[in-house]
């Protein structure tokens, strides 16, 4: 081993459990040790255990020689874990995912509360963005936001887009037959386009369209009364819901899989993890305009921008891509492993680690 790195998530977020395994894979191809410090809430998620050992806050030495502490997402814990790592020599990565916009543009897409959220959260993380050596945003949208707002408090930034592992097993033609759905990954909320995917179900099941839909949220329940439209209740066969439980990476996988094209329309984003998670299994995105979208997304290349989420425009585009789906899914597939997936981007986190670990260049193609 050339040196030892603690990868640190101190508030159990499940939507960063791929991100930590992807950084503990990258870790271990450059010749480190890679030791997650996890919120005790993780211990549920087996995969994590499986990619590297793990300890928990208040149980692990901070001062025996970690030569790289990476720290994932917000957490009132942070700055003091940073503070103690950083005491003892240990170089200190913080990856926002959410440099500091203002409040008028979290009030807009998500209403008073959610925006009270990002503030507390902005607040926990200044004193961390003081403290850490570096900071990764993970698009470079991210990065020109971070460097308007917040790099009074710390100019050292950079990009390195959201990292996983490669999940998919099938090969291009496999895959290509299993596709069915207009799918709906993730928190079904209206910062997400939710609302405005509704339309489009409305509208494709009004004109007896042949597009079958997917709505998985998981954990997240879906709006009180939202589908309580006739026109959805008549047609409950043609709207696949997994709703109100907890989906396994493995089921998650399966549905991304099953996607014709995945929904991105989103009013407000910095970065998108469903973005990468389609592409990875060569599904083209619907998206808007905010935020990294157009960083990632070429229309008639990998999906298609749709400004105003107008149901028209997302239904002819949904129609190409079912008559296209594998020129699409190969491109998609290309641009998930250059674009996302982690060994890409092994150069550049390496000249990122603290230099007692360089021995171990060859590994970073």
């Amino acid at each position: 081993m050339s040196g030892r790195a603690l990868l640190v998530s101190l508030r159990c977020n499940p939507a960063h459990i791929q991100l930590l395994i992807a950084y503990a894979r990258a870790i271990q191809t450059l010749g480190m040790e890679a030791v997650f410090l996890l919120d005790p809430a993780y211990s549920r998620f087996s995969e994590l255990g499986n990619a590297a050992p793990v300890l928990e806050p208040g149980k692990a030495r901070l001062d025996s020689g970690w030569d790289c502490a990476i720290f994932f997402n917000p957490s009132l814990k942070n700055l003091e874990t940073a503070k103690s790592l950083k005491k003892h020599g240990t170089r200190i990565l913080y990856i926002l995912h959410e440099p500091w916009q203002m409040s008028a543009k979290y009030i807009k897409a998500e209403g008073l509360r959610a925006a009270g959220r990002a503030i507390l959260a902005h607040r926990s993380t200044v004193p961390v963005l003081r403290v850490a050596h570096h900071i990764i945003l993970p698009s470079q949208y991210g990065l020109r936001v971070y460097q308007s707002t917040d790099a009074r408090y710390n100019r050292s930034a950079s990009c390195i887009p959201l990292l996983y592992d490669d999940d998919l097993r099938d090969d291009i033609s496999t895959l290509i037959q299993k596709k069915r759905y207009f799918s709906y990954i993730g928190n079904p909320c209206r910062s997400h386009g939710f609302d405005q995917f509704l339309n489009v179900v409305r509208l494709s099941l009004q004109r007896n369209l042949d597009i079958q839909f997917l709505i998985a949220s998981g954990g997240h329940a879906l709006p009180k009364g939202c589908l309580s439209d006739p026109i959805f209740t008549q047609n409950s066969h043609r709207i696949d819901i997994q709703s109100g439980r907890r989906l396994s990476n493995d089921e998650i996988n399966g549905y991304y899989s099953q996607s014709i094209c995945v929904w991105n329309v989103y009013r407000r984003s910095t970065q998108s993890g469903v973005l990468p998670k389609a592409f990875m299994f060569g599904a083209p995105v619907l998206c808007s305009e905010v935020g990294s979208f157009p960083e990632f997304v070429t229309s008639g290349r990998n999906g298609q921008i749709v400004p105003g989420a107008e149901p028209e425009c997302i239904i002819t585009a949904f129609q190409q891509f079912q008559k296209e789906i594998a020129s699409f899914a190969t491109q998609c597939r290309r641009d998930f492993i250059d674009t996302f997936y982690y060994r890409a981007h092994l150069r550049t986190l390496y000249d990122l680690l603290p230099h007692a670990a360089h021995t171990h260049a060859g590994n970073c193609t």
